[in-house]
């Protein structure tokens, strides 16, 4: 398939490449994270599991200037990279399968899943790049939001599969399945192309690698993200992620042990509101097209403030499956609908030349916002908070980004 024949064509590889991405972030971030919960895992436990995990994701201002230097090969300007990201992935799947199952502590399993997380973010890179090189500006937030589902029904499928085998068959078992799972996935991604005189795998490449180039593109990247409203936007990205970072790491103990559900229920629940969020998520993405993602952004990230605060007050309500469950969804659909708006606003700040630097500096702070929630919730837990005070917090630190965003919609109105 030749991503660059049609609007149908990018959009359904680019999807598929979103879909593959979710794969094992359903495994680390649901099934996972409910599992070690229900095996006596603690909220301090968690953010070490879950920030080692997601700390590969800030790495993406120093792989992104690699990802646009290295671009020439034969096989395609962006290929080479997802599909060498994805063979690695599963390398360390099959190696780290019989030590994560033996070594059963925080800091192991962590360091395991920064392996891991640290390809699959070279994955996220070399997609984000090739969508902003082949999507017109007129369909980015539709796109966005159909790559922000297709990930998202990744994500929730890869985690209700890894909840039963985990439950029912060991984690060494599931690990070596999702080895080979991402080995299939490295293979089908030689079947689609970037440019019709690509080659379907090449190890050649078609000009002389300048290593020159990353000083110039870093450089470049610097003068692009030194612009006023660049820097409103990285402080956007900066406060956007503390409150879910705090919430991705309490939830589980918030349903598993406060209010005694199930671990593979938690996950299931959660599972299905993500399919819930990718409906929302394109809606969120046609609606940024339509009218702009700034007021996407406010009124989505108003309302999570808000049902934060009414799980401050009603913790012990969430016992009630009907009312547990209503919650997650609600959350999950308004994440992604936040999630789809605010890809396309960090898209449209992206040039072509240093695309995957500049995004890739944009979602490393997003990620580093997300590992400052997990720790500041770990540190809060260590000193005895509780989950409603965790809560109440996460409801004020939602209208930070909303502050930077009317700042944002501000200074572009007066220029």
């Amino acid at each position: 398939m030749y991503l660059s024949n049609s609007r149908f064509k990018r959009r359904a590889g680019l999807s598929v490449l979103y879909f593959i991405q979710g794969i094992p972030q359903g495994l680390i971030y649901f099934a996972l994270l409910d599992w070690l919960t229900s095996v006596g895992f603690g909220i301090s436990d968690i953010a070490i599991v879950m920030s080692l995990a997601s700390f590969p994701w800030t790495f993406k201002i120093l792989i992104g200037p690699f990802i646009d230097t290295l671009k020439s090969s034969k096989m395609g300007k962006r290929k080479p990279w997802i599909f060498f990201s994805l063979l690695a992935s599963s390398l360390v799947f099959f190696i780290s399968s019989n030590y994560i199952s033996n070594e059963l502590s925080a800091l192991s399993i962590g360091l395991c899943l920064f392996t891991v997380i640290l390809f699959t973010s070279i994955l996220d890179i070399a997609t984000d790049a090739l969508a902003i090189d082949t999507l017109s500006k007129d369909e980015r937030g539709i796109s966005n939001g159909l790559m922000w589902a297709s990930r998202t029904i990744g994500v929730s499928s890869a985690a209700v599969f890894a909840s039963f085998t985990i439950n029912e068959i060991g984690l060494k078992e599931t690990f070596l399945f999702f080895g080979f799972l991402n080995l299939f996935f490295s293979l089908f991604i030689l079947l689609i192309r970037e440019n019709n005189d690509n080659k379907l795998l090449s190890l050649k490449f078609s000009n002389k690698i300048k290593f020159s180039y990353y000083k110039k593109t870093i450089i470049d990247l610097y003068n692009m993200s030194k612009t006023p409203i660049f820097i409103l936007l990285m402080g956007f990205c900066l406060l956007s992620n503390i409150s879910f970072g705090m919430h991705y790491v309490s939830i589980s103990n918030l349903y598993i042990v406060s209010n005694n559900w199930d671990n593979s229920n938690l996950t299931d629940i959660r599972s299905f509101g993500l399919y819930i969020g990718a409906a929302v998520a394109i809606v969120g993405g046609y609606l940024s097209d339509r009218i702009n993602p700034y007021r996407v952004i406010i009124i989505s990230q108003i309302m999570i403030a808000f049902v934060f605060l009414l799980i401050a007050f009603f913790e012990n309500s969430i016992s009630n499956f009907y009312i547990g469950s209503v919650i997650i969804i609600v959350i999950s659909a308004l994440g992604s609908f936040l999630m789809a708006a605010s890809l396309s606003l960090c898209m449209g700040f992206s040039k072509t030349t240093v695309a995957a630097s500049q995004f890739a500096l944009l979602m490393s702070i997003r990620h580093f916002s997300r590992i400052v929630g997990e720790w500041g919730a770990g540190i809060l837990d260590y000193n005895d908070t509780s989950l409603s005070n965790l809560y109440f917090i996460m409801f004020l630190i939602s209208f930070l980004p909303v502050i930077t965003i009317y700042r944002m919609k501000h200074f572009i109105n007066k220029t």
